[in-house]
């Protein structure tokens, strides 16, 4: 190995050690991903919809945990005279996800990629 290649696989291990790995599964790395992208939140159903093949249980307890950590928060809101709820990332939310980001990025430098 050289010292780039050195300097990658200790930048790759040290960014992973950064991560929660309670949040660290697909699904709630989409949540969080999809709650970056939406600034203004979404719905249960919107979730779903956007996430297709998941069942009710299993977004539910992933949003769950996630509101647990505070990496999101369920605003109630009145739209049309209802009362709805949205989910948003949290801030700890939003540094998570930079985390997790940086960490892809390292993956990518160590499989041979470079910055697009």
């Amino acid at each position: 190995m050289n010292i780039d290649s050195d300097k990658t696989i200790k930048d790759l291990i040290e960014d992973s050690m950064k991560i929660n790995s309670k949040v660290f599964n697909i699904t709630r790395c989409i949540l969080l991903g999809l709650l970056t992208f939406y600034k203004d939140g979404l719905q249960f159903r919107e979730l779903k919809s956007l996430l297709g093949n998941i069942s009710d249980g299993k977004l539910q307890s992933n949003l769950d945990f996630l509101l647990e950590m505070e990496y999101t928060k369920r605003i109630k809101i009145e739209l049309d005279k209802k009362n709805i709820q949205v989910y948003m990332i949290g801030d700890p939310g939003k540094i998570e996800i930079k985390k997790i980001l940086k960490w892809m990025e390292n993956l990518k430098i160590a499989e041979g990629g470079e910055d697009e």
